[in-house]
């Protein structure tokens, strides 16, 4: 089978490329052929990123730009609604500049870019779409980030909401089929979105067991490393991560090492400032090394507001290292409470704050917790799964689509 698998997004980089890589690798290894299409990182370009085509946009954008303003004038009033569209438009153009018609099925890891190509594929060409999380969502907490005193259902039904749940409905009704890796994002759909259950397919993502070493073993005893790894955003839910910190007891001895990079950086560090604990807290960037942190971590957390399935959890586990995570989205699907980790209420500084203090204090039972996630990242998180079910996936899209 001849597969593109397309996302509006830049890559590499990021949780969409984990999934993709290990999607191309196995998928490849099956014998099948799979193009990657992307946008660059300032969405001047679209890219086919295993064969290195490059299609310049800047060229289309006056004209994308005056025929948004005529025809729907209203855009220019809202920057993120007018941007999505205009990188939309252009990421349509280039696509334009790619023949849609080789491939036997469409892949995208987007409801923006299923948008766009539901557009511009041939009619037979069976397009699924991965649900890699709830974008309207991730909005919301990023508007609310910026406008703490506005009210939710303010937030909710403003233009900028009202068109980004619109556009996901587009997206989820153009696609043959959706694959969503959560039964909490599996909700959504049937709930808010009333997409079909026939439509929808749910499975884990899944990683190269091999690229991972054995057992570690216990941890040396002393000072524990805490280590959260996610872009510095709102929705992450870090400034609650260092509240908790701040509450520990002044007897503990620990570190935290944030790896990421975003928009709220200085502000986290500012606020690690205010609470006198910037002397135990990093913050790291992107890192490429991240196998070896998490080696040396004792605990990963995972504090978001909103979450699907991050692989920062499975590599966690894969390394034998338990994980600490908020209750948000699809989060209690992947940490067994008191068996590979602790699940605290998101945004409840206090009860992250005891949930690290019993990290802290009882090394042999976070070495214990370590231990069963390893064990249980092996059954749970296992590549060939996923290639398996992709497949299926795809068959299904096919017998859908005749």
């Amino acid at each position: 089978m001849k597969i593109l698998i397309a996302t509006i997004f830049p890559l590499p980089g990021g949780g969409i490329w984990s999934f993709v890589s290990n999607l191309h690798d196995g998928l490849v290894a099956k014998g099948h052929s799979v193009d990657i299409i992307c946008s660059n990182s300032t969405n001047t370009q679209v890219l086919n990123l295993l064969k290195g085509n490059t299609i310049e946009l800047l060229p289309f954008r006056p004209m994308v730009e005056r025929k948004l303003k005529k025809s729907i004038p209203r855009l220019i009033e809202d920057p993120w609604v007018y941007h999505a569209e205009v990188n939309r438009y252009l990421f349509e153009r280039g696509l334009a500049e790619h023949d849609l018609s080789q491939y036997d099925l469409i892949h995208c890891q987007d409801v923006l870019s299923a948008v766009s190509i539901s557009r511009m594929k041939p009619a037979h060409t069976p397009m699924v779409t991965s649900i890699h999380g709830f974008l309207s969502g991730a909005i919301f907490h990023q508007i609310k980030a910026t406008n703490p005193g506005r009210s939710d259902g303010d937030i909710w039904s403003s233009f900028v909401l009202q068109y980004y749940a619109r556009l996901e409905k587009i997206g989820y009704d153009s696609s043959t089929t959706l694959h969503t890796s959560s039964r909490w994002m599996r909700g959504i759909l049937l709930n808010q979105y009333s997409v079909p259950s026939y439509k929808i397919m749910t499975f884990n993502y899944g990683v190269p067991i091999e690229q991972f070493p054995a057992y570690p073993g216990k941890r040396p005893s002393g000072k524990c490393t805490i280590v959260a790894i996610s872009r510095l955003v709102y929705l992450k839910g870090l400034h609650h991560l260092l509240e908790s910190l701040e509450m520990l007891s002044p007897s503990l001895e620990w570190e935290c090492q944030i790896l990421g990079e975003g928009e709220m950086q200085e502000k986290l560090v500012a606020q690690a400032r205010q609470l006198g604990i910037e002397s135990k807290v990093s913050f790291l960037g992107n890192r490429n090394d991240v196998v070896q942190i998490l080696q040396k971590a004792d605990v990963l957390v995972i504090p978001s507001l909103q979450e699907n399935q991050p692989f920062a959890v499975i590599e966690a586990q894969m390394m034998g290292v338990p994980v600490i995570s908020s209750n948000a989205g699809g989060l209690p699907e992947m940490v067994d409470h008191q068996g590979t980790g602790l699940i605290v209420e998101k945004g409840n500084s206090l009860q992250l704050s005891n949930a690290l203090d019993l990290i802290i204090r009882h090394p042999a039972e976070r070495d214990r917790m370590g231990q069963q996630a390893w064990k249980q990242s092996r059954e749970k998180w296992g590549l060939p799964s996923l290639i398996e079910n992709a497949e299926a996936f795809y068959q299904s899209a096919m017998n859908l689509n005749t």
